[in-house]
């Protein structure tokens, strides 16, 4: 085998492997990409509506690392207070009372958040 059948191996193998840590990395990305702003915006509102005390909840926890506020330990990251400060924009919004409405029990907002994580936990 010549040094340039070595070096063509080699340099599939590297591209092969870029190729599946950036799908990895790329899919990650998908999750929470598949949300819009306002559907981010909503299923924060659920997950503070989902639980008396918000803070100490895993479903807060759980909504907050899908929209990548939170990181893989369920601590913020650095785009967590531009998007509470953003949040509490999109509260003021009268379209966003109407979505509170549909959300008006504890029960009512962890079934709204069930249903849009399914498949993206």
């Amino acid at each position: 085998m010549s040094i340039t059948a070595k070096n063509s191996r080699a340099l599939v193998g590297l591209l092969c492997l870029g190729l599946t840590i950036s799908a990895c990395g790329h899919s990650a990305r998908d999750g929470a990409a598949r949300f819009s702003e306002d559907e981010k915006h909503r299923l924060y509102a659920a997950a503070l509506a989902a639980s008396e005390t918000p803070a100490e909840s895993e479903i807060l926890k759980r909504v907050c690392r899908q929209i990548e506020i939170f990181d893989a330990s369920g601590k913020p990251n650095d785009r967590y207070l531009q998007f509470v400060g953003a949040h509490v924009d999109w509260a003021t919004k009268t379209q966003s009372e109407q979505f509170r409405n549909e959300i008006n029990t504890r029960e009512k907002a962890r079934q709204y958040i069930d249903r849009q994580l399914a498949g993206n936990s």
